[in-house]
């Protein structure tokens, strides 16, 4: 079951829109991957097991389903896009019943809601070349600590992010061609850019996310309800943005209630 939750955040992590971190929020394992990382020694053993059995099942799905992906965002993007509105739609139902509810937390809901809506829908977009220069090696830096902290701040879409700043494609052809040695030769500054910054980002937002966990775990929850429930009404508009038949619409809620209900099944 473990690894099947880390096969489908893996999923999303390459899905734009998608939030890794709030799946594996609503598969709770989330605030388990974070104590096995910052408290590793404690019982490194069984902190070892625990990763290796998830973030597997995440590298393989990433590795299998970046083309595949791509594929189906292309010729069928209302039907996928709509399977995973219903994973993160169950999973935020759950989530929410978990929240002690104030005047204060609901006022920081509704803010979050309003301003990362008005963020995403301004739909900035910007196409980054390449220039064989420096200036490449800085980018995907920046690149790989905001996948990283996009990928441990639940709510948060790395792959929107990465869009935003023009890199998607380019990061997606990173792992996609993976074990096509030639092109990792050619491209082996990208990937050492990219991954110091995944490192970087990886010891920072741990810690700060454990800690704000443990302090003022009902404001932090409360924040990342606000980003959850954003990112599912940004997901739904640009989703029925797209053209699709009357069979894909049957389709898609046939697959959005499926979504739901293997939320529900891997929340347990």
């Amino acid at each position: 079951m473990l690894f099947l939750k880390g096969f489908i955040v893996g999923i999303g992590k390459i899905m734009p829109g998608v939030s890794g971190a709030m799946l594996a929020i609503n598969f709770n394992v989330y605030e388990r991957l974070l104590e096995s990382i910052t408290h590793f020694f404690n019982d490194p053993k069984a902190n070892i097991k625990y990763l290796f059995i998830f973030g597997l099942g995440a590298i393989i799905s990433i590795i299998l389903f970046s083309n595949i992906i791509l594929f189906l965002l292309n010729n069928y993007k209302f039907v996928t896009m709509m399977f995973f509105i219903g994973l993160i739609f169950g999973g935020t139902y759950n989530f929410a019943k978990k929240i002690t509810y104030n005047s204060k937390n609901s006022i920081w809901i509704i803010i979050i809601i309003i301003s990362f809506l008005i963020l995403a829908l301004s739909d900035y977009k910007f196409s980054y070349q390449l220039r064989e220069d420096f200036m490449d090696n800085v980018i995907f830096f920046i690149g790989g600590i905001i996948e990283i902290m996009a990928s441990i701040v639940p709510g948060i879409s790395g792959t929107s992010l990465l869009m935003m700043m023009g890199i998607y494609n380019h990061v997606l052809g990173l792992i996609s061609n993976l074990f096509n040695f030639s092109f990792v030769f050619n491209n082996i500054n990208l990937y050492i850019s990219y991954g110091i910054g995944l490192m970087v980002s990886f010891v920072i937002f741990s810690y700060l996310i454990s800690f704000l966990l443990k302090k003022y775990k009902n404001m932090t929850y409360s924040i990342i309800l606000g980003l959850s429930i954003a990112s599912l009404l940004y997901l739904l508009i640009n989703t029925f943005k797209v053209h699709a038949s009357i069979i894909q619409i049957i389709l898609g809620f046939m697959l959005l209630m499926i979504g739901i209900l293997i939320s529900c099944i891997l929340d347990k």
